[in-house]
């Protein structure tokens, strides 16, 4: 498959699967009991406030003039307004969804970390103990150093680790176990033994032929893991108290803020199909002959 094939199925698959969240988002979101409007007016107010805040809101509207509303304005870009806060959906996004990727990147980093020299060493070391069993910019640390406060750096720094390694040990067997598998498939190879037989350093052989041949097909998990930390980044920043996109939406669905939480589902999935297409494209970029079906 030649890279604008590639990209023309996985624009339409994105457009499916945002799509589908629509729909599925909004049902569920309306079968909900409760009444947003008496929610937002509090439990003492009359129902005439309540009423006038459910007109305002377009709760009073059928389920499929609410949809088609929701629709119309997300191909203009809209997300909608926050029950809750009043603020622009995509707004607050943009506000929380920095802080989601940044421990998502950095739980991702200490899994790779970790995980890719417990492959590598599981896989050279196979069958003994260690091998295991068959608003600059919204990130926080990022914004400390640019603004050359040390303070700030090491505070968020200090709150950070705890959700990384929580959500890193989510991964970091999958990543291992993925390396570990690569790494034997490319050790066995005849390259391997010629390097060998060249008198090259058995450590060197490891990281400089096998470990970025056995790297290409683990892509594929890497980025999956990625999209995955995004959803599960949910409970963990709840837990830890970490300002993110998953703090912010139990807060709203709490709150039974429809659009803000269909909001998180329409970004969160759009970022999920983004990272499968440009973990498609490093592949065919990596080894073209993917592209060719595997020719020459």
């Amino acid at each position: 498959m030649t890279f604008w094939s590639i990209l023309r199925q996985r624009c339409w698959g994105l457009v499916l699967v945002v799509a589908g969240v629509c729909v599925i988002t909004f049902i569920i979101s309306h079968l909900i009991p409760g009444d947003p409007a008496r929610l937002l007016a509090g439990d003492r107010a009359s129902d005439a406030i309540v009423e006038n805040i459910r007109q305002h809101l377009g709760l009073d509207q059928p389920l499929y003039v609410q949809f088609y509303r929701y629709v119309s304005d997300l191909f203009h870009g809209d997300l909608g307004t926050s029950i809750r806060t009043g603020r622009p959906v995509l707004e607050e996004l943009r506000i929380f969804f920095s802080a989601t990727l940044e421990l998502a990147f950095c739980a991702l980093l200490l899994a790779l970390l970790i995980g890719i020299p417990l492959g590598i060493l599981s896989a050279v070391w196979r069958n003994r103990w260690l091998d295991p069993p068959t608003h600059v910019t919204g990130f926080y640390l990022l914004d400390a150093l640019l603004e050359g406060n040390g303070e700030v750096f090491f505070n968020a720094l200090q709150h950070l680790i705890l959700p990384a390694l929580t959500l890193a040990f989510v991964h970091l067997g999958i990543v291992a176990r993925q390396i570990r598998s690569a790494m034997l498939e490319q050790l066995s190879e005849d390259y391997i033994r010629t390097a060998r037989a060249s008198g090259l350093s058995g450590w060197y052989i490891v990281l400089c032929y096998a470990l970025p041949n056995a790297l290409i097909p683990s892509i594929t998990v890497l980025g999956l893991a990625l999209g995955d930390l995004l959803y599960g980044a949910v409970l963990t920043e709840t837990v830890f108290a970490w300002p993110g996109m998953g703090a912010w939406v139990v807060t709203s669905i709490q709150a039974l803020d429809f659009p803000a939480v269909m909001g998180f589902a329409v970004v969160v999935s759009f970022a999920y199909v983004l990272v499968n297409l440009v973990v498609d494209l490093l592949y065919l970029w990596i080894d073209p002959r993917i592209g060719r079906g595997g020719g020459e």
